[in-house]
């Protein structure tokens, strides 16, 4: 596409290939708020009005320029203020619209009944905001978002395979998540507003089973992002669960294939470690503060399965650190928790975020970390914080030596 301010806007793109963007005809013409939109939005928000006009003029072709469902299959947009690799992002879908070598039908989605954009590669929803969702700061809970893109896991489950959570718990199967992102990277959101969730899934190698998700404004912006790492776990007699061996993984799988994005998969068969699908800020996470508090695990923390319910967690950590304005929690569930259990949470904290490390007995069976405040990209140092460099703190937290600096983390100031 030859534009003579291109080139400028795209300094403001550094990670994308603008030859990856369905250019329509006519948009060597339009001004640079009309450039900076489309860019932005990865191909999707194009100029409105006459020039929209133009472009639905056109003949049809592979990807047309309606969806079914328009007043709830809306595209996407993304926040002016996104950050290089949110950009690169945003324009991701643009360039995975490409059909799959198993097609997925376009399927038309409303509230509480998952459908299909073929345009977007992802199974899409509608799901309201309601007053119990909302927070103090004027933003969705990261609880509610994360219980969002669980729903319309569930949901699509039941639709695709006619099978829902209780169906597997007969089967003595689960679908367990183990580690999970949920960031706010938009502005506020309002009581009764309506988000767009469009999620897809990934298949890795079993047992391994997650899920990529963004939420949308209604007014097209993208306002939640996340990353759900699922396992599908077979349970025991003794109640026990373990990963499903492959040939249990894909013929459960099988259905729901077709809906994947291959092109814009963040995981692989020898890519399976969760921090690995996030960039390196550079910066080290350097703790000021440290508290340790006593938390016991209530039945409204926990599900059907008698388990911690993964989106209780950023609440469950509000009570052990005395922030309310948590924007993005990172979140690995290392063992079974249920009612009744009393957690040691040691609490390692500065001005910006908290890492949490919740300890049973001896053992880290769970930890966390939360971003306040502002919106800051979750990135690989905290998310190794709470995984990998866990054996290190852990002895701290037990009464250990205070580990060495590393490249993730500098404990100096505790």
């Amino acid at each position: 596409m030859d534009h003579p301010q291109l080139q400028t806007v795209l300094l403001n793109f550094p990670d994308l290939d603008a030859s990856s963007l369905p250019w329509p005809a006519g948009a060597e013409s339009w001004e640079v708020k009309d450039l900076e939109l489309f860019i932005g939005s990865g191909g999707f928000l194009k100029p409105k009005k006459k020039k929209q006009q133009t472009l639905e003029s056109k003949p049809a072709s592979g990807q047309g320029s309606n969806t079914s469902g328009a007043a709830t299959d809306r595209p996407a947009g993304y926040a002016p203020e996104a950050t290089a690799p949110a950009a690169a992002e945003a324009a991701a879908p643009a360039a995975a619209a490409a059909p799959a070598s198993s097609e997925a039908e376009e399927q038309e989605s409303s509230f509480e009944v998952p459908g299909f954009s073929r345009e977007r590669r992802a199974i899409t929803m509608p799901v309201r905001v309601h007053c119990e969702d909302t927070s103090p700061i004027g933003h969705v809970r990261l609880e509610s978002l994360t219980a969002f893109a669980e729903r319309i896991r569930s949901l699509a489950l039941k639709q695709i395979m006619n099978v829902s959570l209780a169906d597997l718990r007969e089967k003595n199967l689960a679908i367990l998540a183990t580690e999970y992102v949920c960031e706010i990277v938009g502005t506020g959101m309002r009581v009764l507003e309506t988000l767009r969730i469009d999620t897809t899934p990934e298949f890795p190698s079993a047992p391994l089973f997650p899920w990529k998700t963004r939420m949308y404004s209604s007014d097209g912006q993208l306002y939640m992002k996340g990353l759900f790492g699922l396992n599908l776990c077979q349970i025991s007699d003794s109640g026990a669960y373990s990963g499903v061996d492959e040939t249990t993984y894909r013929e459960f799988t099988k259905d729901i294939r077709k809906y994947a994005n291959p092109g814009q998969s963040s995981f692989s068969a020898t890519n399976l470690r969760f921090f690995n699908c996030y960039g390196r800020s550079g910066s080290a996470f350097t703790p000021t503060a440290r508290a340790e508090v006593r938390y016991v695990v209530r039945a409204a923390d926990c599900d059907m399965y008698n388990v911690l319910f993964q989106a209780r967690v950023p609440s469950m950590m509000e009570a052990c650190h005395p922030r309310r304005d948590a924007m993005a929690f990172y979140v690995n569930i290392r063992r079974s928790v249920r009612p009744g259990d009393e957690l040691q949470v040691h609490v390692f904290s500065n001005e910006d975020a908290a890492l949490f490390v919740c300890l049973l007995g001896k053992d880290a069976v769970l930890a966390a970390f939360g971003q306040y405040g502002k919106v800051v990209p979750m990135c690989q140092e905290p998310l190794k914080c709470a995984s990998i460099r866990l054996p290190s703190i852990l002895k701290f937290c037990t009464g250990g030596a205070k580990p060495d600096a590393c490249e993730d983390f500098d404990f100096g100031k505790v």
